[in-house]
């Protein structure tokens, strides 16, 4: 497909408040910021006329291996691809109703590690606030570019950073324009991953509290953290095909094998259109099979059966069906896609009229490991 998608080796999350402890396996990554003490029920004071100073910040990393980064390459046929992280969210709390994400270049490996936050004693064998591979003392391990309010550590970065805002209204879930940070390991700079976190205005402030859980690639749901990456695969020769004109047509898909093994790269999908009610000729074949082409202005998408969510959107510029002289076709990478689902293709004819035809045949198809 001219949408493709990775999903990553390792991911975690760094807490300010427990600076050794990793959570390497938990299902959930959190990036919040938590330093209001009224917020914090875990907090005990005996003297209620004192203030107590916490931070409590909670930084994610996400790492999508090297093999997985180079298919852009070698998968996308345009070089101006475009490259998307996204979270997905799994809840919230005490949100603005605006705020806004930042997403950094990790700037050293880490160590993702087999803990989780339920853990006790603590587990410290993989990354955490004070250290990229494990807990080895109360200091900060982390080099180069970092920041912290109260306690040191909490990860490195390096470089621009991608930033994406809410406002009130906006769907919550993460979804920043890290092309950026992906040519750059193209250029030559280190792969370590990517670190998610608040701007350091809210991470600094002692009265923040603002807090965004996200599925992590350890959730028992279909939304892992992904890698997205778009470019227009696009192409459009009719040759002698006729061109449908009018909203009396039919479209079939009609080499769909129904099951695909995950570790298929790509299959075309052929369409076949042609006229609803065609119009009386003198001919020995039947006029029902004359084929034609879909308008240039015509989409592809695949929604996941069972949750009805779009896995990859109608897009005017990345999926786009082509055409030859056979037929209308589009390509899908099919290990882009989770394995033991099923998904359901769907099109979408714009006309001359600039009436838009949305085509759902139940189209469903698998992919198995």
């Amino acid at each position: 497909m001219a949408v493709f998608k990775i999903f990553p080796t390792a991911d975690t999350t760094l807490y300010s408040r427990f600076p050794n402890q990793n959570t390497g396996l938990d299902e959930i990554l959190e990036v919040s910021v938590k330093n209001n003490p009224d917020s914090i029920s875990y907090l005990v004071d005996p003297d209620p006329n004192s203030v107590i100073l916490n931070d409590d910040i909670r930084r994610s990393l996400i790492l999508f291996s090297n093999e997985d980064i180079a298919k852009i390459k070698t998968y996308a046929t345009s070089s101006s691809w475009k490259t998307n992280l996204k979270l997905y969210l799994a809840n919230a709390e005490n949100l603005n109703t605006t705020y806004s994400l930042q997403v950094y270049q990790v700037s050293s490996s880490w160590t993702m590690g087999t803990g989780k936050f339920s853990d006790y004693p603590v587990t410290i064998n993989g990354a955490c606030w004070y250290n990229p591979n494990q807990y080895v003392g109360a200091t900060n391990a982390w080099t180069g570019n970092t920041s912290y309010f109260l306690t040191p550590g909490g990860g490195n970065w390096t470089g621009s950073y991608a930033s994406q805002s809410f406002s009130y209204k906006d769907p919550k879930d993460l979804n920043a324009d890290v092309t950026s940070i992906v040519r750059n390991w193209f250029s030559g700079s280190n792969n370590s991953g990517f670190i998610v976190k608040h701007p350091i205005e809210v991470e600094q402030y002692s009265g923040s509290f603002v807090a965004l859980n996200f599925f992590s690639v350890d959730t028992h749901t279909i939304y892992p953290p992904t890698l997205e990456i778009k470019w227009d695969d696009s192409y459009y020769s009719t040759g002698s095909l006729i061109v449908i004109n009018n909203n009396q047509f039919i479209a079939s898909i009609d080499n769909n094998l129904g099951t695909f093994k995950y570790n298929t790269q790509k299959y075309q999908f052929r369409v076949n259109a042609r006229d609803k009610y065609p119009a009386r000729v003198f001919t020995t074949a039947s006029i029902y099979n004359t084929n034609k082409a879909l308008p240039q202005s015509s989409y592809w998408a695949i929604q996941d059966v069972k949750s009805e969510d779009m896995v990859v959107n109608f897009d005017t510029t990345f999926t786009k069906i082509s055409c030859d002289g056979q037929s209308s076709y589009f390509d899908v990478y099919l290990d882009g896609l989770e394995p033991e689902r099923y998904y359901k293709l769907l099109l979408r004819a714009v006309l001359p009229t600039s009436e838009s035809i949305d085509i759902d045949n139940n189209y469903i198809f698998k992919i198995v490991r």
